[in-house]
């Protein structure tokens, strides 16, 4: 009786997004990925968890998103998280728009069609926490809570692209500086604002949040072997 009714709600969450999907009827769905995976992720095992989530959610976002709208998308990024497979199915669209250039056709490669892409990658994954980061760095950056830029001008044109600081007007770099000098600069200019920029160790991610808050979100991220700290 519980898993009916779990799917007939399922149903209707799909059918009252109908009217913002996609038009889908040149596209040509493809997959590359033969079977997919039937295990859900070990999130549990992994102390990860929706609170988790949430407190992410609410400190990257502050005030800038509603409370309606923390809740929503952390209830997305749960559900990508530790089922995949029902999030591609409930958030289709979405699921799809956050995957840069689905559908597209780049130069020298072929668009990609995948039509369950949480689901492929989990299918295809190296670790859960290698799966768990592809899912934050995909939402967080179509949310505007997350940004990159392995080049300095890729830094100067992303960085607007995070919510907290979209006003903020950055000078342009320097042809001496690299991201990480960069977004140290940025830092100094910020300080007033109670504002810093976190980068991620071992990539080029960073995120904004208030420096009240810098400790506590690093400790955070941690959970999800995430690790943070100021450029």
């Amino acid at each position: 009786m519980k898993k009916t009714f779990v799917l007939i709600t399922l149903l209707f969450i799909g059918l009252a997004s109908i009217g913002q999907q996609k038009d889908y009827t040149n596209i040509k769905f493809k997959s590359k990925t033969r079977h997919y995976s039937k295990i859900i992720p070990n999130t549990k095992d992994n102390g990860i968890d929706k609170e988790l989530v949430t407190s992410i959610i609410d400190i990257l976002s502050v005030d800038i998103f509603t409370e309606r709208e923390k809740k929503e998308l952390s209830n997305k990024i749960w559900l990508a998280l530790s089922n995949p497979q029902k999030f591609d199915f409930v958030y289709k669209d979405y699921s799809l728009n956050t995957i840069k250039n689905w559908g597209v056709k780049i130069k020298f490669e072929n668009p990609n069609f995948e039509p369950n892409p949480y689901l492929c990658e989990w299918t295809n994954k190296e670790d859960d926490f290698i799966y768990f980061q592809w899912v934050l760095t995909n939402i967080l950056i179509y949310e505007g809570l997350l940004a990159y830029g392995d080049e300095t001008k890729k830094v100067y044109k992303t960085i607007n692209n995070l919510v907290m600081i979209k006003d903020i007007r950055f000078p342009y770099p320097s042809s001496s500086e690299y991201p990480y000098s960069y977004l140290n600069r940025m830092n100094k200019s910020l300080k007033k604002s109670g504002i810093i920029i976190l980068m991620f160790e071992n990539n080029f991610d960073f995120l904004v949040c208030k420096i009240e808050d810098q400790d506590q979100i690093i400790e955070l991220l941690q959970n999800f072997h995430w690790s943070f700290a100021v450029p």
